[in-house]
C-alpha cells in the first residue's frame, strides 16, 4: 500500500505533494517563487500567480491535482515543528479501492482548513467508510480598494452533491472572537495587528477542538482501512512450458500504466511477486520487465490483437525470456502458446468504463470497456420437460 501526503498551495490554487519523496515538488515552488517575486508571494493568490506557478510546475513534470478523491476513512489533529515553532495540522485521510492512502494535510490556522472542518462535521457519520472529494478555490473579493483571496473549501459525497456545512461553527468562533477582542476595545485598543493575531488564535483554538471531537467520532465508527484482499485490476494468467502460473496485475497511476507481475518459485515454493512499469517499447504496444530474485528477467508485452468479422480488438498480453541465438544475438522467446487476453476482475468490472485502466487502455490501445470485461460462460439452456413427464411432476 503506498501513502502520498498532499497540501492546499494557495498560489499554485491546487494540491501538491509534501513530506518524504516530494523533493521535485519543493524545487518547482522554490523556482515559481523565485519568478512571481517575493513580494507577490507573500501576498498570497492572484490569478497571475496562479499561471505561472502551474506553469513552473508543468514544465519540471510536477504533478498539481484541483481535487482529491476516496473513502473518507480518518480524520486527525497532527502538530509540526518547524523552526521550532508549533504548528497544528489537520490531516485527513482518503483510500482507494487498491488500499493506497491519500493524506491531505492543512494548518489548522488556515481558511481552507477550517472551512473543510464545518463541512466534515455533517459529513460524519453518513459519509465515512465512503467515497467523498474533497477541492478548493481561491474566491477573490474586493474590500477597502484591495484584491483579498477567500479559500474556500469544497466537499462532496459520492453522488457528487457538495455537503453543506454546518453554519454553527463560524458564529460560534466569531462569538469567541468578540468575546475577547470586546475588552480590549473597551480598554481603547487600537493595534489591528494584535486584534487580528488574538482572532486567529482564537480561531484556531476553537477549530482544534472541532478536529479533536472529528476524530474522536471517526475512531468510533472503526472503519477498516486495510487494502481488501482483491482490489480493481485488469489481469491475465498464463501456465509456461515448466507448469509454472505467470499472475499479470495491471492498474492506472498517476496517468501511467502500472502492475505486478507474480509467479511461484518451484524450488522454495514461495510465491514472488515483481513491479512493472509499461512504456512503449520494441515490441510495440507497450512492453515491461520483471526481475526475479533468481535472476530471470521476464518481458511484458501487451498490444491490440487484430479484430476479425466476429470479434472486436482485444487486449492482450505475451510474456518472454531474453535469450541468445546461436550467433550470439538476442532473441526474445514466449514462455507460453498464444498471446491471452487481458480482462477486467470482478471488483474493477463494477466500475466498468468510468474506471481510470478503462480509459487509459481506450486512450492507448484503442480497446473498448467491452472486451474488457470478466469472461463469464454463456448460460445453459434448460430443456422443456416433456409432456408426459411435465404431467407426472404436477401430480
Amino acid at each position: 500500500m503506498a501513502t502520498r501526503m498532499m497540501e492546499r498551495n494557495n498560489i499554485v490554487d491546487g494540491f501538491v505533494q509534501v513530506g518524504e519523496g516530494a523533493d521535485d515538488t519543493r524545487m518547482a515552488l522554490n523556482e515559481a517563487r523565485k519568478q512571481i517575486g517575493e513580494e507577490a508571494w507573500k501576498h498570497g493568490a492572484s490569478p497571475e500567480s496562479k499561471q505561472v506557478a502551474r506553469e513552473v510546475l508543468k514544465a519540471r513534470g510536477v504533478r498539481y491535482e484541483e481535487k482529491l478523491t476516496g473513502k473518507l476513512v480518518d480524520v486527525a489533529v497532527a502538530q509540526t515543528h518547524p523552526n521550532g515553532e508549533t504548528r497544528n495540522k489537520l490531516r485527513v485521510t482518503l483510500e482507494d479501492g487498491r488500499g493506497d492512502k491519500t493524506i491531505l494535510s492543512a494548518d489548522l490556522a488556515s481558511e481552507f482548513a477550517q472551512r473543510l472542518l464545518a463541512k466534515l462535521d455533517p459529513a460524519i457519520p453518513d459519509h465515512a467508510g465512503k467515497e467523498v472529494t474533497i477541492g478548493g478555490f481561491a474566491s477573490m473579493v474586493e474590500r477597502d480598494g484591495k484584491t483579498y483571496a477567500n479559500h474556500v473549501a469544497t466537499l462532496k459525497g459520492a453522488d457528487g452533491q457538495e455537503i453543506t456545512a454546518n453554519p454553527a461553527h463560524n458564529v460560534k468562533a466569531t462569538e469567541q472572537v468578540k468575546a475577547l477582542q470586546q475588552p480590549m476595545l473597551d480598554a481603547g485598543m487600537t493595534d489591528r495587528k494584535v486584534l487580528n493575531q488574538l482572532a486567529d488564535s482564537t480561531r484556531e483554538k476553537y477549530y482544534l477542538e472541532v478536529a479533536e471531537s472529528l476524530s474522536g467520532r471517526m475512531k468510533a465508527l472503526g472503519l477498516p482501512s486495510e487494502a481488501p484482499q482483491k482490489y480493481p485490476a485488469l489481469e491475465m494468467g498464463a501456465k509456461d512450458r515448466e507448469g509454472v502460473w505467470h499472475n499479470l496485475s495491471l492498474h492506472e497511476k498517476d496517468g501511467e500504466l502500472v502492475g505486478t507481475l507474480q509467479r511461484r518459485n518451484k524450488e522454495t515454493g514461495k510465491r514472488e511477486k515483481e513491479p512493472l512499469q509499461f512504456q512503449s517499447g520494441e515490441l510495440g504496444g507497450m512492453q515491461a520487465e520483471a526481475e526475479f530474485p533468481d535472476g530471470k528477467t521476464i518481458l511484458v508485452a501487451l498490444s491490440r490483437s487484430e479484430p476479425s468479422e466476429h470479434r472486436g480488438a482485444e487486449l492482450q498480453a505475451q510474456l518472454y525470456v531474453r535469450g541468445q541465438d546461436l550467433d550470439g544475438k538476442a532473441t526474445l522467446e514466449p514462455i507460453h502458446d498464444r498471446p491471452r487476453q487481458v480482462r477486467m476482475n470482478e471488483p474493477l468490472a463494477a466500475i466498468g468504463a468510468n474506471s481510470r485502466e478503462a480509459r487509459l487502455i481506450q486512450e492507448r490501445f484503442g480497446v473498448g470497456a467491452k472486451a474488457l470485461e470478466p469472461h463469464r460462460a454463456p448460460e445453459v439452456a434448460r430443456r422443456a420437460p416433456e409432456p408426459g413427464k411435465q404431467k407426472e411432476m404436477a401430480r
